[in-house]
């Protein structure tokens, strides 16, 4: 696939994503420009991730991307996919809610800090940081204080 057409479907993706509705708690801290490539991937990712869209959700990763959680280290697409639809079963479209309180872009690295409730977990405090390399998740790290119901 042609570097066109792997921006074009990029931008196809990212406009089809939802526009998510994420609650900023401390607007000093959103460093985000408008038009940020990084933040519309970042956006799409997480929009993804609301509609549990896993199949959009992994168009942000490739097979070198690494994944890093409290828990494991999650390297390549399958292992990837593999945590993503272990977690989305606890985030159902309907009945979930989730807020972002930080969001901060410094060149190719993004930090965010969240909060969600859903009918079967309650994370107080859930934060990722996303190194995006050509336009896709490089490398990832997530960490949150799950309390399941």
């Amino acid at each position: 696939m042609s570097t066109k057409n792997a921006e074009a479907e990029m931008q196809e993706q990212t406009d089809r994503a939802t526009e998510i509705s994420l609650t900023i708690s401390d607007s000093k801290d959103k460093k985000v420009e408008p038009g940020n490539v990084i933040a519309a991937i970042i956006s799409r990712h997480l929009g993804s991730f609301q509609k549990n869209d896993l199949k959009v959700l992994m168009t942000d990763y490739t097979d070198d991307s690494v994944f890093i959680t409290q828990t494991e280290t999650y390297k390549g697409l399958a292992e990837i996919e593999l945590f993503f639809k272990g977690l989305m079963q606890h985030f159902p479209v309907e009945g979930s809610s989730f807020s972002l309180d930080k969001f901060v872009i410094d060149k190719d690295l993004a930090y965010i800090i969240w909060h969600a409730k859903t009918p079967s977990l309650v994370i107080p405090l859930g934060t990722d940081t996303f190194v995006i390399k050509n336009n896709k998740i490089a490398q990832q790290t997530f960490a949150g204080d799950l309390r399941f119901l």
